[in-house]
């Protein structure tokens, strides 16, 4: 759900990012991330902290959990909205059943919306290229990929939640962890352990239980096994796109480690909601059909103008998730993320039993609740080794803007003392 990034110089070992017990450890590593560049590392005396400096601390700390507070309750708001929302669509709702043009429409409010933001905030533009250019064999070699995953992931959910419950949905959601642990290890993002095997084979284990349909009652009142939610095409889909979220995962972490065109949350969407759009759009009309699209009732119900509005509103959603889940990673630690996710998993099962009248057998629930202990147990492992990678986005993505600007101040200072010396 969150992505970390390994910043392509050296790193020091920080207790904010692997778990320090006060807080005056949080606000000293920031202060050595963004202002100890260049500095020598031979003094290793710390100073003795005054009075002054323990309440600094204390009011960085209050700052911070206000903000981490704040970030976790809109990503949680924005992700049950859509959610609940896209349910809604595609289900008895409204029966807008063309999630894969639907969800072309809300890659092109992304993109809309992030090419906003960039023009608003110049200096969140790529320091490499300020006009948002990208050669093409940098963007069919880099981008194409992620996008092509991205939009295989979230067009395979949308499909899938139209056919099964969204409890269902969301806890084999939740196994794209394995394939997260999968291909980082093909791809070297991860380091192998016999750790990652037993996760991997527990996930494995929790996913056939939370497969199992719950009996539903027949009108003589005896059990019976057919499930009158759960769908084996959708069950299929929704794990496929799981496979597909891992390889979205390994791709994003290789583009934020890697790629000076996309240095955050809002250039990566930019850049690939246009061909996500695109490839969404053309299966849509090849699978979906754009006549019968356009020949929907809800077109005549709504009319046009309210439809697109309706069409658009979960891009929205979507852009505003995406910006409290990195600005999250930006002030809290990776672990305090995913614990704060699986919350949020049990809430929107929880609100979809409540509002879509959802069940789940003890069979699911105890799936559930190994899959909850198995991405608590990763996240530990993470934590314990002490994993470089296991880091916030926003602050590397802030230290690596620090450092361009640092050597362009540098390059600036060499120019004017050599000006001054042939003067």
């Amino acid at each position: 759900m969150g992505i970390s990034s390994v910043s392509s110089r050296p790193t020091s070992t920080s207790n904010e990012e692997y778990g320090g017990s006060d807080s005056s450890n949080v606000l000293l590593h920031q202060i050595h991330q963004g202002h100890g560049h260049g500095h020598g590392h031979g003094d290793q005396s710390s100073p003795t902290p005054t009075s002054s400096t323990a309440s600094t601390l204390d009011s960085s700390y209050k700052s911070q959990t206000i903000q981490a507070t704040t970030y976790i309750l809109g990503w949680y708001i924005f992700s049950l909205s859509i959610s609940i929302y896209n349910k809604w669509m595609f289900g008895p709702g409204l029966d807008f059943k063309y999630p894969i043009i639907i969800t072309a429409f809300h890659q092109l409010c992304l993109f809309l919306l992030s090419g906003t933001i960039l023009y608003l905030r110049p200096g969140l533009r790529p320091y490499v290229n300020a006009n948002l250019s990208v050669p093409w064999s940098v963007y069919v070699r880099s981008l194409v990929p992620c996008a092509l995953a991205s939009a295989g992931d979230i067009g395979l959910s949308n499909v899938s939640i139209s056919m099964i419950s969204l409890s269902l949905y969301t806890m084999l959601k939740t196994s794209s962890l394995m394939f997260v642990l999968i291909f980082g290890l093909i791809f070297k993002l991860e380091k192998f352990h016999w750790k990652l095997i037993v996760i991997c084979c527990v996930m494995v284990l929790s996913v056939v239980m939370m497969t199992s349909k719950p009996p539903t009652a027949t009108q003589d009142g005896t059990a019976s096994d057919e499930a009158d939610d759960s769908s084996g095409l959708g069950i299929l889909l929704v794990l496929t796109a799981s496979c597909l979220s891992g390889l979205r995962w390994s791709f994003t972490q290789i583009l934020l480690k890697s790629n000076p065109y996309t240095p955050n949350s809002i250039t990566t969407i930019f850049y690939i909601s246009p061909t996500m759009c695109l490839v969404l759009f053309a299966l849509g009309l090849s699978i979906e059909g754009w006549g019968n699209f356009t020949s929907s009732p809800i077109w005549a119900t709504y009319g046009i103008t309210s439809t697109i509005f309706l069409l658009f509103i979960p891009g929205i959603l979507a852009f505003m998730m995406t910006l409290c889940e990195f600005k999250l990673l930006g002030v809290a630690r990776i672990i305090t993320l995913s614990v704060a996710g699986i919350f949020k998993e049990l809430l929107t099962i929880l609100l979809s039993a409540i509002i879509f009248g959802d069940r789940l057998s003890l069979v699911n629930c105890l799936g559930l609740v190994l899959t909850f202990a198995d991405i608590l147990w990763y996240n530990w492992y993470r934590f314990s080794v002490k994993d470089p990678g296991y880091e916030r986005v926003e602050s590397e993505v802030v230290d690596k803007s620090e450092e361009v600007e640092l050597d362009d101040l540098e390059r600036r200072d060499d120019r004017r003392r050599s000006r001054s010396g042939l003067e």
